[in-house]
């Protein structure tokens, strides 16, 4: 289930979400080893910035498909919203707010779970009939369904196999989409002419790639230094990270839909058991090690004009004042440390990225 959510069902969040959150979900993994269980780090040796070269990575092409997908979107955000009364049938491209549990063989299907997830009722080529389902479901109705999973599903262990969702359809909302090229739509978008509008969109959309290529390029870069340091990582290190993430992601959801112990136990095991997040986490806990090696050896200390704009881009993600968040972060000592430390994580990188050399992308 990984269709994007681009309604406005979300609101503030609470300062206590701010550990939830993972620090704006950019924290490195081994920068919040503070858990209860005890982990051996290994000793990091710092690998050398001389000669380190990466090629660019090339930018995505830009399709009439995105466009037409990126306006689309516009014409949702700016629908007129009719909220539908309890009982009364979802149609087909409402947005749905739903909690969602599924199960495989008998077990919870690895990050199934989510709760007051808004979404809309369209198909999705990663989940095909799920979300087709929703239509003609009645609000505040509880059911399951059962699908078979594609063979494109994420978790290559479970494709081809008949999973169950259980779905609860707590509210939803009928749109009603403006014409293309309603004078109304235009007016709100201010951009001029339709035409305006999606030269516009194209200009947004090239940025945005160029954006996902200097990210994708810092992580070829992050990955070069990750080859060159070795590091290796015990299991049970890259168990304690996962566990971590899972009681922060997952189990507060599953222990309100009341799962008993051995279920929640089952649920994290499908964590632990996947190869993708295996490697995710092995990766992040790897690299966030080199980095912290790097950053003593080279001094690096975050600015405090650096640390004032991630203070400002967390206030906000999360909906609060910065004047409210700066009090949290002065009286949770655990907060105002893993601020500091995406601080240097992220002045690290910068340090990184101005000693590599970057050679055009290849043929």
């Amino acid at each position: 289930m990984t269709k994007k959510d681009d309604s406005k069902g979300g609101g503030a969040r609470s300062l206590a979400e701010l550990h939830a959150l993972g620090i704006m979900k950019r924290m490195p993994a081994a920068f919040s080893l503070d858990s209860t269980e005890p982990v051996d780090l290994p000793t990091v040796e710092a690998p050398s910035l001389e000669g380190l070269t990466v090629a660019l990575v090339a930018p995505a092409p830009l399709t009439e498909q995105d466009l037409v997908e990126r306006f689309d979107s516009l014409r949702r955000q700016h629908a007129e919203r009719r909220e539908r009364k309890p009982g009364e049938d979802v149609g087909a491209g409402d947005e749905v707010l739903l909690d969602v549990l599924g199960f495989a063989n008998g077990r919870l299907l690895p990050f199934s779970a989510r709760e007051n997830w808004w979404t809309y009722v369209a198909q999705d080529p990663v989940l095909p009939g799920f979300f087709e389902t929703l239509e003609g479901a009645k609000v505040g109705q509880s059911f399951g369904i059962e699908l078979k999973l594609p063979d494109t599903y994420p978790a290559e262990a479970l494709r081809g196999q008949t999973a169950r969702f259980l779905l609860d359809v707590k509210a939803a909302r009928e749109l009603q989409l403006p014409a293309d090229d309603s004078p109304e739509l235009l007016k709100k978008l201010g951009k001029g002419t339709l035409t305006d509008v999606m030269r516009h969109l194209s200009d947004e959309l090239a940025r945005e790639r160029i954006e996902e290529m200097d990210r994708l390029t810092q992580e070829r870069v992050m990955d070069a230094l990750v080859e060159r340091a070795q590091v290796s990582l015990s299991s049970a290190l890259v168990d304690e990270e996962i566990r971590r993430r899972w009681a922060e992601a997952e189990r507060p959801i599953l222990a309100r839909k009341s799962l008993q112990p051995d279920e929640l136990q089952e649920a994290l095991e499908g964590w632990l058991a996947d190869p993708l997040t295996r490697a995710d986490a092995a990766r992040r806990l790897t690299l966030a090690l080199v980095l912290r090696a790097i950053a003593t050896r080279d001094g690096v200390q975050p600015d405090r004009k650096a640390t004032d704009a991630l203070i400002d881009d967390l206030a906000s993600l999360s909906g609060v004042s910065r004047q409210e968040l700066g009090r949290s972060v002065k009286e949770d000592p655990a907060l105002a440390r893993r601020l500091y430390d995406l601080a240097q994580h992220l002045a690290t990188v910068d340090h990184v990225m101005k000693k590599v050399k970057l050679t055009p992308p290849a043929p």
